[in-house]
């Protein structure tokens, strides 16, 4: 209550100092100095804008999830540091835990490829979550109809978002209206919608367009099957607690987890839970969540408050330069009898002036930008959200600091003075000036060096990705997810493939590579002795390690008879790990009894992105099809890839009518990893463009002043006989210093700043100094092209004209 007091009270009194013989009088000063006026409020509105566009974005990263109803009794349960756990495992939580109110488990739909028919019409779902009954009693999202916390309670029971039931059924309310779902793992399986939940905020890290019952997936054999099995770590789990239960006593209770009710292999496991508000940021290897990283937010974040910065020092330079062109005015009016308020006054409606027209340029600005930098940064909020009781608290901060340092303070300095000492010059008050004016513009470019050896060196790391050897060939392979129909005409696929030109040869993978996440738990008997082992599992063609280029190290590759033998092949690292060989003494398990033989090894490739180091992968044999075919093309050109493509579309629909050719090309998808550095990028190059503006900008408005200072200077020197070329050094060397120094600042800012973004990829260029010189030399020839067009004119100007302008 005090602070509204004290604001209304700061907003009077600056109301107070505004009247209309002030408002002509800045008016006329503003006008009257075009060019200057034009800079200052250019730049103040711009950094403004962008401003308030990252804070808007940080504000939103920071608030993921807050929305959900007591968010902090929520937690997400790991086993041994990861996030995938059994279904028997998290029932035995769910019957040992009476703190837990609930538990949840689920997963992304194990379907490529998801449809919803509603009479003839049919709706391509593109994010499906797979759940158990008490997910939306863990997170209780906003119900639009029905309820969501009993909804998922059967089989075959359906929870869609508010968007996506008015795409289907329009305004009514569809509770109890029944559709086809049909996907790739089974088919035509009658569904009903028993809820419907508003739409998922847009900073909210789950991600799914409808929710479907568990049980509904007990139609699968294999599905079924698997579930029985304590190591098959397929779900995500999630707990509820009440509200008197701490963090320290639910992992206190989750250690203490009877062992005895654990299979012998399990008992050392390690249980423990993360507040859910952490998993956004800290705990990126729960996959099934979008994920944020807060490094690269911090760092966003600080550029945010920079550009500001770099906007109101621009400002209070400009502005603080002319008034003390104006000693001789404010003389006058004192000597005339002018009290020091009204000299407050005035100076305080010409910067408020200033700021208000500043602040219509960017609100327009916002609004014209928006919807591209929305696109282009990939932002997920909308254009609402800038005009928030925050922003407009931010803009307040801001013209408050600008009024007072632009306005009341120099006001109040320069009336304090004698008339007749305002009257002639005073070089001490100059001096101190110009010593603050140059260590801003120091502050200024070295901000852009920072900004500019970032992007230099981002852009660098992304080279060293995109020509990184991930252990398989990527170019000239396409690849596409199956499905049931698909599988039951297998064999007819393959021979009508055969017969396509462009197509050199196909394979089969259970995953799509650098999207494998999923983790097995088995057992490895290793002469007589049973062990433990951890490892992504993915099943492939026998054909699958030659297509892709890779080099079998030790043993043998798959043969025909492999899927039948259920023989293994791991890559090094498993090998490495769990000390494994392939001399016939190594047998893993898939059921009992324990007589699957580790036949190879395989070279050590990224199953998932750069950010984590290669984990133990091991590979088992069908010989049948997988969730993803792969085809590798021999076209010369993109016009012969479609053709190419459409014949395999032809023969596509004709075997698997309910599900379209979907291909995607494998480079591409490799791409789509970095998606969150990208926009990082992107935002990171926004702002090193601005702020190299806003510098510039304030370099062309102190050059102005610089070269209007020393006119007569230039005009005595240019008489005395001295060269252009000597006057355009003499002037530039003063600009040229501040930016070396500049670069001595940024250079090591820099260093630390990329050093800890490096921290987030396991593999990583380095960092070369001849990044740090280019962006010190980027800076320096902007600096020298932006004042050196002012210098010129300065330099070739008539010394008659000069000698005659004070």
């Amino acid at each position: 209550m005090n602070k509204t007091k004290l604001l209304q009270k700061q907003l009077k009194t600056v109301i107070i100092m505004i009247n209309i013989q002030n408002i002509k009088f800045s008016k006329r000063n503003l006008l009257k100095n075009k060019t200057i006026s034009l800079i200052n409020i250019a730049g103040l509105s711009v950094g403004i804008t962008v401003s308030m566009l990252i804070f808007t974005y940080v504000y939103s990263e920071y608030t993921t999830d807050r929305t959900i109803p007591d968010v902090e009794h929520i937690y997400a349960l790991t086993q041994d540091g990861e996030a995938h756990m059994s279904y028997n495992l998290v029932n035995l939580m769910r019957n040992e835990i009476p703190e837990a109110k609930n538990i949840t488990l689920c997963s992304s739909d194990w379907s490529s490829q998801v449809f919803l028919r509603n009479d003839e019409n049919n709706f391509k779902i593109e994010n499906v979550l797979c759940a158990d009954s008490c997910f939306f009693r863990v997170f209780p999202f906003k119900a639009a109809f029905g309820n969501p916390t009993t909804a998922l309670d059967n089989p075959n029971r359906l929870v869609i978002t508010r968007e996506l039931a008015k795409k289907i059924f329009g305004n009514e309310n569809p509770v109890g209206k029944e559709l086809i779902y049909n996907a790739s793992n089974f088919q035509d399986i009658t569904v009903q919608v028993d809820a419907v939940i508003e739409d998922l905020p847009a900073n909210s890290s789950w991600n799914f367009d409808a929710a479907i019952s568990l049980p509904t997936y007990f139609n699968i054999s294999w599905y079924k099957e698997n579930m029985r099995n304590w190591g098959t770590n397929s779900y995500n789990a999630f707990l509820r607690t009440g509200e008197n239960v701490s963090a320290e006593t639910l992992n206190k209770k989750l250690t203490a987890l009877p062992k005895d009710k654990l299979p012998g292999y399990m008992k050392d496991i390690k249980l423990s839970s993360l507040p859910f508000l952490s998993v956004y940021f800290d705990f990126p290897q729960l996959k099934l969540l979008k994920h944020g990283t807060r490094l690269i937010l911090s760092i966003i974040l600080i550029t945010g408050i920079l550009i500001i910065l770099l906007a109101c020092i621009n400002y209070a330079n400009l502005v603080t330069a002319q008034r003390e062109k104006r000693f001789k005015n404010i003389g006058i009016i004192k000597s005339l009898g002018s009290q020091r308020r009204n000299i407050v006054k005035l100076f305080a409606t010409e910067s408020v002036l200033s700021f208000l027209l500043a602040v219509i340029i960017s609100v327009l600005l916002i609004s014209l930008l928006f919807p591209f930098t929305r696109h282009i940064l990939a932002l997920n909020f909308d254009l609402q959200s800038f005009f928030s009781l925050r922003n407009l608290a931010f803009l307040f901060v801001v013209f408050a600091l600008t009024i007072t340092i632009t306005g009341i303070i120099p006001g109040v300095v320069f009336s304090r003075y004698k008339a007749h000492l305002l009257l002639k010059k005073m070089p001490g008050i100059e001096s101190r000036r110009n010593y603050l004016r140059n260590s801003m513009l120091v502050f200024q470019f070295a901000v852009s060096v920072v900004l500019i050896a970032g992007i230099l060196f981002i852009n660098r790391q992304y080279k060293y990705m995109s020509d990184f050897d991930t252990g398989f060939e990527s170019e000239n392979i396409v690849f596409a997810n199956t499905n049931i129909d698909l599988g039951k005409n297998i064999q007819a696929f393959k021979n009508e493939l055969e017969n396509i030109a462009g197509i050199n040869e196909i394979t089969f993978c259970s995953n799509e590579l650098g999207y494998i996440s999923g983790e097995w738990g088995r057992i490895v008997v290793k002469n007589g002795e049973k062990e433990q082992i951890n490892f992504a599992k993915v099943t492939v063609s026998p054909n699958f390690f030659n297509f892709f280029g890779m080099d079998i190290l030790d043993g043998r590759g798959y043969t025909e008879s492999s899927e039948k033998l259920q023989e293994y092949i791991f890559n090094e690292e498993a090998v490495k790990q769990y000390n494994l060989s392939t001399n016939g003494n190594n047998r893993v398990n898939y059921g009992d009894p324990v007589k699957g033989h580790v036949v190879g090894v395989v070279n050590d490739f990224n199953i998932e992105s750069l950010h984590v180091p290669i984990r133990p992968a091991g590979f088992t044999c069908s010989n049948d099809f997988c969730d993803v075919v792969y085809f590798k093309t021999n076209v010369a050109n993109f016009k012969q890839l479609r053709e190419t493509m459409n014949s395999v579309e032809k023969i596509w629909n004709q075997l698997s009518p309910n599900f379209p050719f979907e291909y995607k090309f494998l480079d591409q998808s490799l791409e789509a990893l970095y998606t969150r550095e990208k926009q990082f990028q992107c935002i990171l190059s926004f702002a090193t463009i601005v702020s190299l503006l806003l510098s510039c900008l304030g370099l062309i408005g102190l050059s102005f002043f610089v070269m209007e200072q020393r006119t007569k200077e230039i005009g005595i020197r240019k008489v005395n006989g001295a060269k252009i070329s000597e006057i355009l050094t003499m002037l530039n060397k003063d600009f040229v210093k501040w930016v070396v120094i500049a670069l001595i600042i940024a250079t090591p800012i820099a260093y630390y700043g990329m050093s800890k973004w490096l921290e987030n990829f396991a593999y990583k260029s380095s960092l070369n100094w001849w990044i740090f010189a280019l962006a010190g030399i980027l800076a320096l020839m902007i600096a020298l092209l932006t004042v050196s067009w002012q210098s010129w004119r300065a330099a070739t100007k008539n010394p008659v004209e000069a000698l005659r302008y004070e």
